[in-house]
């Protein structure tokens, strides 16, 4: 399945005075925008879908999209499903908030979808247990793991490039509305700029097991086969890590634009939501290393999603970050404006935009797929 048309044109449509600005940056980051196309197909029509087959992977997406108040690209996935002659069960669920009944696999699957897509914050081992006792391997659960985060990544892609057109295209948000945060104090307890260890829930590819495609993605040479349990998890799904890895590089090291440091605030604020303690702590070491602002992220961590950091560049950023993983259904093009005039070009907007919907993409795998302890 092929997006690319679909994300060019939400642009090309673009009026006003920004128009000629928007076209230079969809030129300038042609590759965030083919890539991203081929991090969908991998996810959502993959050569070896399994048992997770094509039609019931899109009817999952249209879904998702739809819980992710981005109404554009629930549409496409549904004009896609349809053309794949689906059961009339897969095309309620992806039109309607319902679980299924008949099937105990497919609501296994619908179930953890919703979680992860609305509150990832809150998924624990136990909803990886509950996919075990589904039936699901490790493997699957993986590949379900990176349709989810790949969806929902796409989802702010969407509604930031609308924004940018100066195009309100979310929806209302949905009956089980996005990340309802707890209190304060337990919402910020555990955070940390200290180096964490990250543990898996499932059992990672053995190195000395893994097939040719497998270790392709995980790019292992002759001198680089020191790697994480986190590259040999998402192993399971070789086709989609192949994409992801060089999106997220281009995401968050791509040459002009928005600063590092800007795409690692980012990357703090869409964490700090998700409540993904591991790539807090990685992200937050790297602004501080970029900035010299340690008092930045012990703002952020001792005041959570709502902090006042009295900074006027480093605030409406890390705000942007927040409401666009936040509260989806109100994003508009009135954030956008918000930025341009606190002086971001439109091609640093679309690098924030892409980072944050990046981190949606890693949280949604890093939070989900394991937890993360202090080094003894």
């Amino acid at each position: 399945m092929d997006i690319l048309p679909f994300l060019t044109a939400l642009t090309t449509s673009a009026t006003g005075p920004h128009r000629h600005d928007l076209a230079e940056v969809m030129t300038a980051r042609a590759d965030i925008l083919s890539m991203s196309a081929q991090a969908n197909a991998a996810v959502v029509s993959p050569q070896k879908p399994g048992r997770l087959s094509h039609t019931l992977r899109t009817a999952l997406a249209a879904r998702m999209a739809r819980l992710s108040c981005a109404p554009a690209l629930a549409a496409l996935y549904l004009e896609t499903l349809d053309g794949l002659n689906p059961a009339a069960s897969f095309t309620a669920l992806a039109q309607n908030d319902a679980l299924p009944e008949a099937d105990a696999f497919v609501t296994a699957l619908v179930r953890y979808a919703d979680l992860v897509t609305v509150r990832p914050k809150d998924a624990t081992q136990a909803d990886i247990e509950t996919l075990r006792h589904a039936g699901l391997t490790d493997a699957e659960i993986v590949h379900l793991a990176e349709l989810i985060a790949c969806v929902c990544y796409l989802s702010r892609l969407t509604l930031g490039m609308q924004a940018l057109t100066g195009a309100d295209a979310g929806t209302q948000a949905p009956a089980t509305d996005h990340q309802t945060d707890a209190p304060a104090q337990a919402r910020t307890a555990d955070f940390t700029a200290e180096p964490l260890e990250w543990i898996p829930y499932l059992q990672p590819v053995k190195l000395e097991d893994a097939t040719e495609e497998q270790r392709d993605a995980m790019k292992i040479t002759p001198s680089n086969t020191k790697i994480s349990d986190y590259v040999l998890t998402l192993a399971h799904d070789p086709e989609s890590l192949a994409v992801r890895s060089p999106l997220f590089n281009a995401i968050m090291y791509g040459r002009d634009g928005l600063s590092r440091a800007g795409r690692e605030m980012g990357a703090l604020g869409c964490s700090l939501i998700n409540h993904c303690l591991y790539c807090a702590s990685v992200h937050a070491r790297r602004f501080i290393q970029l900035t010299k602002r340690p008092e930045l992220v012990e703002t952020l961590f001792s005041e959570g999603p709502d902090a006042c950091l009295n900074d006027e560049y480093w605030q409406p950023i890390f705000d942007f970050s927040v409401k666009l993983t936040r509260t989806p259904a109100t994003f508009s093009s009135a954030d956008v404006t918000f930025l341009r005039d606190h002086g971001l070009s439109d091609l640093e907007i679309f690098d924030l935009i892409c980072a944050t919907g990046i981190f949606g993409w890693a949280n949604r795998l890093m939070h989900t797929l394991g937890h993360s302890v202090s080094p003894p």
